[in-house]
């Protein structure tokens, strides 16, 4: 008996260490604190689609998408979510990175206000606004192509820059601004059943038909450069697709598992930010295409909006924006 009991545990043991060696950690980086946007990626986790692939991922919080490019840049965060023309303007400049897939393809950046004085409902509103904004956010990037599109300068509105997100939503409930540049799956939301305010928004694509591809997962080119991490990224970058199919077909139990992982954020509005989320992950040229491909056509729209009317840098070459080559087809499984 004693030899028996021996000779199993030596075996478990021979056949338990290979599937811990598999194992590798892998953080994730967010643009901001997790938000129903982000449940695909607690799905994921929640369902062991990561541990199907040999993950450990780590679900970081972020704040702000010019901070968390800034940190994939400079390597310490190799794999990240930040806003796609933050990105461009980064790769402008310079920065060694590249988007690897966009679960958001249209923007959800919106102004966003008090429904007791709602302003803009027009464009001819916006002259002379105070707009509250975060800093280090990418709505000031939308926002100046925004106003360059209708013939506006930021000389025409007031900014008023704040250090947080809360500080943000604050200045506007708080009537010290007219409104602020967020985006509608999250404040327009979020607020009204945390406050009590009652808030209302306007998408700059309804106000101006002002959009450029959105929620972007973003990699260090030289950390791709290394053929072990661009097995990582296939493999991440898989089960988050995985993900992402999973949820948009499984939205209440999706709820259940971000709100599990965050039990500070109230169900119906991890659920709503969610569906909001999912009316952006396509756009016309991307119907029928894997999750989170992204159509070059599209990029090129992006950056010709940003060049016009916010001082982007063109790139002749858009594969310096992003790849596809990362992505999987459905169903997203080995």
């Amino acid at each position: 008996m004693t030899r028996v009991i021996i000779g199993w545990l030596l075996a478990t043991a021979f056949v338990s260490a290979p599937l811990q060696a598999q194992t590798t950690k892998f953080p994730f980086r967010l643009n901001w604190v997790a938000g129903g946007e982000h449940a695909p990626l607690f799905v994921a986790r929640d369902k062991g689609f990561y541990r199907d692939e040999g993950l450990d991922v780590e679900i970081l919080d972020g704040s702000g998408s010019a901070t968390v490019l800034q940190l994939i840049a400079n390597g310490q965060s190799p794999v990240g979510y930040a806003d796609a023309a933050t990105m461009m303007r980064g790769v402008s400049n310079g920065m060694p990175v590249r988007a690897i897939g966009v679960p958001l393809q249209l923007s959800p950046h919106a102004f966003i206000y008090r429904a007791d004085a709602p302003r803009p409902t027009k464009v001819a509103e916006v002259k002379g606004m105070r707009i509250a904004v975060t800093a280090g956010d990418a709505s000031m990037v939308m926002l100046t192509a925004f106003l360059g599109k209708v013939g506006l300068k930021l000389d025409d509105v007031q900014i008023i820059t704040v250090a947080n997100p809360a500080a943000k939503d604050q200045a506007m409930l708080n009537r010290q601004a007219d409104a602020i540049m967020g985006f509608f799956i999250d404040q327009g939301v979020r607020l009204e059943p945390t406050t009590g305010v009652k808030v209302g928004y306007t998408k700059l694509y309804d106000l101006a038909n002002v959009s450029t591809l959105s929620g972007t997962i973003i990699a260090n080119n030289d950390w791709l450069r290394d053929a072990k991490n661009q097995d990582l990224a296939r493999r991440f970058l898989r089960a988050s697709q995985r993900g992402w199919q999973y949820s948009a077909e499984n939205r209440q139990e999706a709820a259940d598992i971000f709100v599990k992982a965050k039990p500070n954020i109230a169900r119906n509005i991890a659920l709503g930010t969610f569906e909001g989320a999912l009316t952006l992950a396509r756009t016309e040229r991307t119907k029928g295409k894997p999750f989170a491909w992204s159509a070059p056509e599209d990029w090129k729209d992006s950056q010709d909006l940003l060049a016009q009317y916010a001082g982007l840098k063109p790139q002749s070459d858009l594969n310096v924006y992003f790849t596809n080559g990362y992505l999987s087809e459905a169903p997203y499984t080995r």
